[in-house]
């Protein structure tokens, strides 16, 4: 039996709790995650995003602990993207007569592709309001936060703004609450969440931000994780205010990947080079550490060394993964070294230095390079030519 959870008088959290979800498009979740949909029983009984298609019935579940859904009068559709939207046929079968609130123009085009043109759809303009009752729901479009078609809805009576992607976590627990769960383990969750998926949109959503600061709230809620309450409502907008920023803090990571150690021991020489020159830095053999770890490491990185063997002609495979997930996701403006060893070919550093330089990376030094003998000659070369680089 799943059931409704208050979160004001007359609103009810009836998402879904996602516990042993642990990985989606690259990104890891080691706590699992939740789906959050948000119900307000008002004149007109609204319905604020649906859910992740699987879980339809926990949240038709938690509906009907409140009400019975077929008298939801209003679903709002935040955002379209499927673990948001994903499950709005199947809750139409059981709110026919619900009609859609949904951004307009992108939202609506994306939407009549899941359900069809013969929706009753209202589609809303940024800045639109829309009276259910007792409450005047206000919709701010924040585009690219992280869709086109993103919005978000603020009630205004409840000082409450519900977020959608915008300021979540993935986070599985059965609080509601940000302040009922441990602060630094939250944040870390959220800078992860920032630093993988909102990361590359950082321009569009201090827009956003800015336009949120003009609200009263006293409380947002994503539609991932938690919801942030009193004193965290302004500890997550100055966060999301400082990552938009996207200023590096100065420190460095090295990841590589290797075959048979060569490339090992020149991330570990340049590593030591960053260390010695006072640079904070962090080594990842990518062969075992996790991408979306990785990632929110190189959002504060001034200095990303990136090092893979030369392997047919091209990177190792994990390494071509880590490449490919950095082209999406990087800030611009670092200071990007390509390395490598190799046997006969040094294609693999070229490659890398290429895939950085078109992530937007500077990259001061040429690709750095060492056979595959395992000969510690050119240590000392290459210790100087990153101790120069910080110089």
């Amino acid at each position: 039996m799943f059931k409704a959870f208050q979160i004001s008088p007359d609103i009810y959290w009836v998402g879904a709790i996602e516990w042993n979800e642990r990985y989606i498009h690259g990104f890891s979740m080691p706590y699992g995650s939740t789906t959050n949909a948000y119900l307000i029983m008002d004149e007109q009984i609204t319905l604020i995003d649906t859910c992740m298609p699987g879980f339809e019935d926990e949240l038709l579940e938690r509906v009907a602990d409140v009400v019975d859904p077929a008298k939801i009068d209003i679903i709002i559709s935040n955002h379209s993207e499927k673990d948001h939207a994903g499950g709005l046929a199947r809750v139409l079968e059981a709110a026919p007569n619900a009609k859609i609130v949904t951004s307009d123009p992108k939202g609506l085009a994306i939407l009549k592709t899941y359900v069809g043109e013969d929706r009753t759809f209202l589609p809303m303009k940024n800045g639109e309001d829309l009276c259910i009752g007792s409450r005047t729901l206000r919709f701010i479009h924040t585009p690219m936060v992280h869709w086109p078609d993103n919005m978000v809805t603020y009630s205004e009576l409840d000082r409450i703004l519900f977020s959608n992607d915008a300021f979540g976590q993935f986070f599985a627990t059965s609080q509601r609450f940000a302040d009922e769960v441990d602060t630094g383990t939250l944040m870390a969750c959220a800078k992860k969440y920032f630093a993988n998926i909102i990361m590359p949109f950082a321009k569009q959503t201090a827009k956003a931000v800015t336009a949120v600061r003009q609200l009263d709230l006293r409380m947002i809620a994503p539609a991932h994780g938690l919801t942030w309450r009193g004193p965290d409502t302004e500890r997550i907008l100055e966060a999301y205010e400082q990552w938009c920023t996207l200023r590096p803090n100065g420190s460095a990571v090295v990841v590589y990947a290797t075959m048979y150690g060569s490339t090992a021991r020149m991330a570990q020489t340049i590593a030591e080079a960053f260390m010695a020159a006072g640079v904070s830095v962090r080594l990842y053999d990518v062969q075992v550490s996790d991408i979306s770890d990785i990632m929110t490491q190189v959002m504060d990185a001034e200095y990303v060394a990136v090092g893979s063997a030369t392997h047919n002609g091209t990177v190792l495979p994990p390494l071509g993964q880590f490449l490919t997930y950095l082209k999406g996701l990087t800030p611009k403006g670092r200071t990007g070294v390509a390395f490598g060893s190799y046997g006969w070919m040094a294609a693999a550093p070229k490659e890398i230095a290429d895939v950085m330089a078109g992530a937007g990376f500077q990259l001061p030094l040429e690709p750095q390079t060492s056979d595959w003998d395992e000969s510690t000659t050119d240590e000392p070369a290459l210790f100087q030519a990153i101790t120069d680089l910080v110089r």
